[in-house]
Order: C-alpha cells, then sequence, then structure tokens
C-alpha cells in the first residue's frame, strides 16, 4: 500500500462526482445497488451489489455503461475474492478511470 506521501492528487474526485448520479440511477433501475470503495487515489472503485431479484445480466449492465457515457472497457475481466469480477472502464481519453466490480448471483 503506498503511503500518503506518495499518492499524487488527480481528477478521480471530479468525474467520479459528475458520473456518480447517473450510473447509480442505471443500476438502481436494473436490480443493483452501487457503492463507491476506496481513497480515489488512482481510480474511482465501484462495487455493484444484487439487490433485487430481477437482475439485469453484467455484459448487459456494460453495454448500458458503454452507450450512455464516453467509456470504454480495457482489457479483460478479474476474478476478485469472494465470487466477484471487476472490470475496468477508461474515461474519456484514458487519463481516469473506474474499476467495477459485480458480485455474483
Amino acid at each position: 500500500m503506498k503511503s500518503a506521501k506518495e499518492i499524487k492528487p488527480n481528477y478521480a474526485p471530479v468525474y467520479a462526482s459528475a458520473m456518480y448520479p447517473d450510473l447509480a440511477r442505471l443500476f438502481i433501475d436494473n436490480g443493483y445497488a452501487l457503492s463507491v470503495h476506496g481513497s480515489l487515489a488512482r481510480d474511482f472503485d465501484l462495487i455493484a451489489f444484487p439487490w433485487s431479484y430481477k437482475l439485469t445480466s453484467r455484459r448487459t449492465m456494460l453495454k448500458k455503461i458503454t452507450k450512455m457515457f464516453a467509456v470504454k472497457i480495457i482489457g479483460r475481466p478479474e476474478k476478485k475474492p469472494y465470487g466477484r469480477l471487476s472490470y475496468t472502464i477508461s474515461v474519456g481519453f484514458g487519463e481516469c478511470a473506474f474499476d467495477l466490480s459485480f458480485f455474483s448471483m
């Protein structure tokens, strides 16, 4: 883990606050609760939790996000502890990103 001196300021809080309300609405409308996690030091970390019995698939959610915002999915999904699957999503020209984790159902 980096020390406070090693973490450089960046624009994560700006795009996080700009995008979160619309992302949260999208996830709520599709059966998920969306939570911000982490320091926002390197990127914007989000966790999508199943919240209703009727959920939109991860694949469809990713398509909706890329259609709604000027973003693209980079790399492959990464398996995380407790069944999470994490996607890195590049924002704008790629200088900012968010990591979106889905808990499995």
